[in-house]
């Protein structure tokens, strides 16, 4: 009997087909799983998107820096780093200027003490316009790497206050 089916041997080659039907739909399914969620963590992120720009003040010993154009920032979420100690505040010759005293390498937005409003003096949010000082210890700012970065979650504790999560963001740097 070769070369001939039988009955029960035409039920085999359907049973076949539809295997290699499911195989293709579940390669199919991946590959498509696969860019969709390739696309999916390209998305942008959370952070906001700010331009600043800097200039030295006080006799070229403190760094205004400025935010001119951009999203409006939390600044409970806000904090800087220097490639050396800075200390942040409002402007100099202010009751809140920055000072060496109370610099760190990483200084929040919302640094303040005995329960005073934060030094920067610009409020809950950074807005357009609005200027920080940060005074780099040694009083020469120059080769001062500066570093502004943002996080979804509020900065906690007392300056230089400690970032929680691993969403952390550097929205701007520069280097006086």
């Amino acid at each position: 009997m070769t070369g001939t089916l039988r009955r029960d041997d035409r039920g085999v080659s359907q049973v076949i087909a539809t295997i290699l039907l499911v195989a293709i739909v579940v390669i199919l399914a991946g590959t498509a799983s696969t860019f969709v969620l390739g696309e999916a963590s390209s998305a942008p992120s959370p952070a906001p998107t700010i331009d600043v720009s800097h200039r030295l003040v006080d006799d070229g010993e403190v760094v205004a820096v400025t935010l001119d154009a951009g999203d409006s920032v939390r600044t409970n979420r806000l904090y800087v780093i220097g490639s050396k100690k800075l200390d942040i505040g409002s402007a100099p010759g202010s009751s809140t200027a920055p000072r060496d005293a109370y610099a760190s390498t990483r200084e929040k937005f919302t640094e303040s003490s005995g329960g005073n409003p934060p030094q920067v003096g610009i409020g809950d949010t950074w807005e357009a316009g609005e200027t920080v000082y940060l005074n780099p210890v040694g009083g020469d700012p120059s080769g001062t790497t500066i570093g502004i970065y943002w996080n979804t979650q509020p900065i906690e504790g007392v300056n230089p206050g400690t970032v929680n999560g691993e969403d952390t963001y550097k929205l701007f740097e520069f280097t006086v």
